[in-house]
């Protein structure tokens, strides 16, 4: 079940130990920032100085982290590093190795070259191949990092990724402490320590905290972000905007090349490791301004979402809101995939298993649609059933389609790609829409528009997809519901990478606080339910599909135009895609016409790997039959990167038993963890350790230094200074969380240093002029003296104090 290594280590001397590795966090972008970890020791969590490329700027920041802490923290070492084992310091404990490329073996031999001379190594791994070397190599935990994070990544994204590393360490999976990165927020944190984590880990995320050393124009850049700014370039995952180098980076280009160009300050000329979750660095510095307040912070939402998930019967399980709103047996709903979801029986199939079953009508005419959701309410015989449309298709398509949706009325309908106003002819008519939302941008949109059913699809899902994963999407989506206080209006579907009791229950730990404020929540699953016996048994899929995805063990995305991508199986035809692109791009071929093209020729081998059928132009333009190995050979299989992640056939009513009745006793099981955590902040807030400050000074100071809340016990009601170097109070406390210095040479307008400053005054005892020129020395204060009824030229005569 879930790993507690990593609520139990570190030192018991530190502000917190026992939840130590709970919140990890490093320096972003692979900066050497040792004010800022120095911040996270401070705090209690595990900070760890990325030591980057540049050997003068890493020895320089470890001797600045020394001079700043006596507890332990850690390092992280990548590819090229010019530092090693007999350069690190007492104080460095854990070393965080990042593998070259190369698979498993490279990986292993990394880690190797670490493991010697006590330290405890952490191995940052980006598939489940890399796992088993790593261990064997001597490593003792590793860094999981999702395909969302910033710098070298690899193809599945966190919440894939954990799963097929729990499911590949199987019952060792509590003896090897997990430690998660990629789309970690307040929310997706609590889903990685249900999932079998640890801990999670912060960078990107921690770049606008008032710690950070992050150049001002590079954190300009960051508050701009939405998440939808980054691009894998050469294997690393890196910021991409207009008129940076990264926009213009021969593709592909090689990873070494993209890693000697890290760690710049000018995006003009280097290269910025951001990761999706980068763009949660604005709203986190926002509420959590300072790295002590943002790693509690997350501590306290940790507890909160799993305290409220495993105490929350009927989270995901039978008869939930969600469910009851539909008429549905569970809160779950089977995703309209195009040439699957096209059978009457196989939407029964789904029906009379306790689920909401979506047809697809993908391009189909009028009449073709009209025929099959007419059929269709025939055969569910009164049981709930929806259909759902693309946005995007031609209008002449949509409006055909949204015709017949009026006339058959299914109670249920779904718009992917759309806008509210293609929903609301269909709410009007009582048809229940939900719209997909790849963005949060997108999210406020549509709200303001009136619109309250979504879809928060990943980027791990088979079919179109869209740009963000599903921590880093389902995060952002959640905080922008609950910061909008529209929970208790909204119904959502969470979708990507979801199939068993484990994911569910990711889920439910995700969403448990929106659930709390009365939203309605519920999974849309696709892939899963092409391992069902129904989906063969019912024509949905031939079994020459389902043997592929039992057989899948990763998927790639066919891109058709910038920014429209499908994912689907590592078959023959993923070639012949790139062929086609190819010949048409060489041809000068026009992108909409390019687009529209690839998309055609996607949804004709969809038929031939889903119906065994494919279209020829002779005889009348008619549909043959295809032999099982040109199926295999000319189809297009779409897959989630969930199929990787299950080896057998199951049934409909055993798959939604599993992720609803399983996710709720997996749910209960997290209350030993939510509770161990829960206790560790009530010890850490309770007793200062070695000498630090109260616990609390730091949360007072995360809500603003205005207003506390209940789970803190205490409010401040307001706090005003100016201290030298520090004009406010917040600046106050960055500088002494930070260990600034703000004892300086006293500056020129206050006396002339050359007319009253000598060295030599106490031992000529004249006592004419001041034997020093150093002080701590108040910033210019503004005073509206206007605003107080006195004039201006009275300041001179007046006394200051």
């Amino acid at each position: 079940m879930v790993s507690s290594a990593g609520l139990t280590s570190g030192d018991s001397s530190e502000d917190g130990g026992e939840l130590r590795d709970l919140v990890i966090g490093i320096s972003p972008f692979t900066r050497p920032d040792a004010r800022l970890v120095a911040a996270l020791v401070r705090s209690g969590a595990l900070g760890v100085l990325d030591l980057g490329h540049d050997e003068a700027a890493a020895r320089r920041a470890l001797a600045d982290l020394g001079e700043l802490v006596s507890a332990p923290f850690g390092v992280r070492v990548s590819p090229g590093c010019p530092l090693g084992p007999g350069d690190m310091p007492e104080l460095a404990r854990t070393v965080v190795v990042v593998g070259r490329q190369g698979g498993g073996e490279a990986v292993g031999e990394s880690v190797g070259g670490w493991s010697p001379g006590g330290r405890r190594v952490l191995a940052e791994v980006r598939s489940v191949t890399d796992v088993r070397p790593a261990l064997a190599a001597g490593a003792s935990g590793l860094l999981v990092r999702g395909n969302e994070s910033g710098g070298l990544v690899g193809e599945e994204t966190a919440f894939v990724l954990l799963q097929r590393i729990v499911a590949e360490l199987g019952a060792k999976t509590g003896e090897v402490p997990l430690f998660v990165a990629g789309g970690i927020g307040p929310h997706s944190a609590a889903a990685a320590i249900a999932g079998g984590a640890s801990g999670v880990v912060l960078d990107s995320q921690l770049a606008l905290v008032r710690e950070s050393s992050l150049p001002d124009p590079l954190k300009a850049a960051l508050r701009a972000m939405d998440g939808s700014e980054t691009a894998v370039v050469g294997s690393h995952r890196v910021y991409v905007r207009p008129g940076t180098l990264a926009a213009s980076l021969p593709v592909p280009a090689s990873c070494e090349e993209v890693a000697s160009l890290l760690g710049a300050d000018d995006l003009a000329t280097g290269l910025l490791a951001a990761g999706q979750d980068a763009a949660l660095a604005a709203p986190l510095a926002a509420r959590w301004p300072t790295a002590s307040a943002l790693v509690r912070g997350m501590r306290r939402q940790i507890a909160a979402h799993l305290g409220a998930a495993s105490r929350r019967p009927g989270l995901l399980g039978p008869g939930s809101r969600l469910a009851a709103s539909h008429g549905i047996r569970y809160p779950i709903a089977q995703g309209p995939m195009t040439r699957v979801s096209d059978r009457a029986a196989f939407a029964r199939a789904v029906g009379e298993g306790g689920g909401l079953p979506f047809l697809a009508l993908a391009l189909m005419d009028g009449a073709e649609a009209r025929a099959l959701l007419l059929e269709t309410k025939d055969a569910m015989g009164g049981m709930p059933f929806g259909a759902g449309i693309l946005g995007f298709v031609p209008r002449e398509v949509r409006a055909a389609q949204m015709e017949a949706l009026l006339d058959a009325r299914p109670p249920v309908a779904l718009v992917a790609g759309g806008r509210p106003s293609q929903a609301r002819p269909l709410e009007e008519a009582g048809i229940a829409t939900y719209l997909h939302v790849p963005s949060p941008g997108l999210l406020d949109m549509f709200l303001g528009e009136g619109a309250r059913r979504f879809v928060f699809e990943g980027r791990e899902c088979g079919g179109h997809v869209g740009p963000r994963s599903s921590f880093a999407l389902w995060d952002a989506q959640v905080e922008r519901i609950l910061a909008l206080g529209l929970a208790a209006e909204v119904s959502v579907l969470f979708a990507g990478g979801i199939h068993d009791a484990r994911s569910a229950a990711m889920v439910g730990a995700l969403s448990a606080t929106l659930v709390e404020a009365r939203a309605a929540v519920g999974v849309l699953m696709g892939t899963s339910y092409l391992f069902t016996e129904e989906a063969v048994r019912t024509g949905a899929v031939l079994p020459g599909y389902q043997e592929v995805a039992l057989s899948c063990e990763d998927t790639v995305l066919l891109e058709t135009s910038p920014g429209h991508a499908t994912r689907c199986a590592g078959t023959p035809y993923v070639d012949a895609f790139g062929d086609a692109r190819e010949r048409m791009e060489a041809a000068g071929t026009d992108q909409s016409e390019m687009w529209a093209a690839l998309e055609l020729l996607n949804l004709g081998r969809l038929r031939i790997a889903s119906k065994g059928l494919a279209r020829v132009a002779r005889d009348g333009d008619r549909l043959v039959e295809v032999s099982p190995e040109e199926q295999l050979e000319q189809g297009m299989f779409m897959l989630g990167q969930v199929a990787a992640l299950r080896r057998s056939t199951t049934t409909v009513a055993q798959l939604h038993h599993e992720v609803s009745a399983g996710s709720e006793d997996y749910l209960a099981s997290l209350s030993p963890v939510a509770e161990r955590i829960a206790s560790g902040l009530s010890r850490s807030t309770a007793t200062p350790r070695g000498g630090q400050r109260p616990a609390h000074t730091g949360q007072a100071y995360a809500a603003g230094g205005a207003s506390g809340s209940a789970s803190d016990g205490i409010a401040v009601v307001g706090i005003a200074c100016v201290f030298p170097g520090a004009p406010d109070s917040a600046a106050y406390w960055a500088n002494v969380l930070g260990a600034r210095d703000s004892v300086g040479e006293v500056p020129p307008e206050r006396f002339d240093v050359e007319r009253y400053y000598d060295p030599g005054s106490f031992v000529s005892g004249a006592g004419r002029k001041t034997p020093s020129k150093w002080g701590g020395f108040l910033p210019g204060v503004g005073f509206d003296a206007l605003g107080y009824g006195i004039p201006p030229r009275s300041l001179s005569s007046i006394e200051p104090v």
